[in-house]
């Protein structure tokens, strides 16, 4: 068994052990909600990726740390991570969710709701009880790290909703929207692996930086999967951002320089399949498609080398990392 299988999988079986602990049986519902939710009950074509995790696994573990060590605090971002998706689900109407319904659609909101809610609260509480072999004040440091990410994406969330009823918004105003909403788990799962493994401020910074890149070329490859992906790779529906008008970054960057789009963008009274092929067609027309792929891109090889560059290469962990980081563009990187 390779290593990164090997982590993966040993993960996977805690996540799923501690998640469904708290859980109890006798609360009617909430453990069957949530294993739908997470696909334990066999139900999911697309299984959660785990990236957030996994990050804060392996950072931690290319530093020098033991993976396990850190498999509750990866627990917390990864339950953190999950309570937003169902709630973005919700506010999106998201149908599809890890290739099957969204939990929205088979429990209904009130439910769906409760149970995001849930989740938000087991996550501070498994990253507010991390193991003793972590020294206290280095506990707390991870605890506000995480908290203050915690805040952050939903400041995200909410800048996105307030998006949705503008006529229009700046490039810059989307990229900071998703350096909250998206890049803030990832940054903090770089940095509270370095936290947890007591480095110093400026080289969890630097770390912190990286993995803001790596949610920021994530989410735009998200974005452009959204349009011209297939749903039975992702596990999410395809044209839904076009359908409701979200403003992803191919649309927002489109608005900003096509006349023809942004008279596309408006429009109701034609029917929708042939609508939607026209808002593509004009997407490619104007170079947005390649511009979308060409940014994410941009992230993924910054980040990589300034991994390559502050990380002991020696470290095997160090060299999972890195192949994971690739196979997280692979979508975008298919042919470059």
């Amino acid at each position: 068994m390779d290593l990164i299988t090997d982590v993966r999988e040993s993960f996977e079986e805690y996540f799923k052990s501690v998640v469904l602990d708290h859980c109890p049986a006798e609360i009617t519902g909430l453990n069957e909600m949530v294993s739908y939710h997470f696909g334990w009950d066999g139900s999911a074509a697309v299984p959660g990726k785990r990236l957030r995790p996994m990050f804060l696994i392996l950072i931690y573990a290319s530093l020098g740390g033991v993976p396990a060590e850190v498999f509750q605090a990866a627990s917390a971002l990864e339950v953190l991570h999950n309570f937003t998706l169902i709630h973005d689900d919700i506010q999106d109407q998201g149908e599809i969710r890890h290739g099957h319904p969204a939990l929205w659609t088979q429990v209904g909101v009130p439910l769906a709701i409760n149970v995001g809610d849930y989740l938000a609260g087991l996550s501070q509480y498994l990253m507010g009880k991390q193991p003793e072999v972590f020294p206290l004040q280095v506990q707390h440091q991870a605890l506000i790290e995480f908290q203050d990410a915690s805040l952050g994406v939903i400041q995200g969330q909410q800048l996105d909703i307030q998006y949705e009823h503008a006529e229009q918004i700046r490039l810059e105003d989307y990229m900071a929207m998703i350096t909250l909403k998206t890049s803030r788990l990832f940054s903090a799962a770089f940095s509270i692996g370095a936290i947890l493994m007591e480095y110093e401020d400026q080289f969890t910074r630097q770390l912190a930086r990286i993995g803001r890149d790596l949610g920021l070329g994530f989410q735009i490859q998200d974005d452009y999967l959204g349009i011209w992906g297939n749903s039975d790779e992702t596990g999410k529906s395809v044209s839904t951002d076009l359908l409701t008008r979200k403003k992803a970054y191919p649309a927002v960057a489109a608005m900003g320089s096509s006349q023809t789009f942004r008279q596309l963008w408006i429009q109701e009274n034609q029917a929708e399949n042939s609508l939607l092929e026209e808002i593509k067609t004009e997407l490619e027309h104007s170079q947005i498609k390649q511009k979308t792929l060409q940014i994410a891109r941009k992230f993924y090889l910054e980040a990589q080398t300034n991994l390559n560059q502050l990380l002991p290469a020696e470290n095997e962990y160090t060299q999972v990392l890195l192949s994971l980081v690739t196979s997280m563009f692979a979508p975008v990187l298919a042919d470059f």
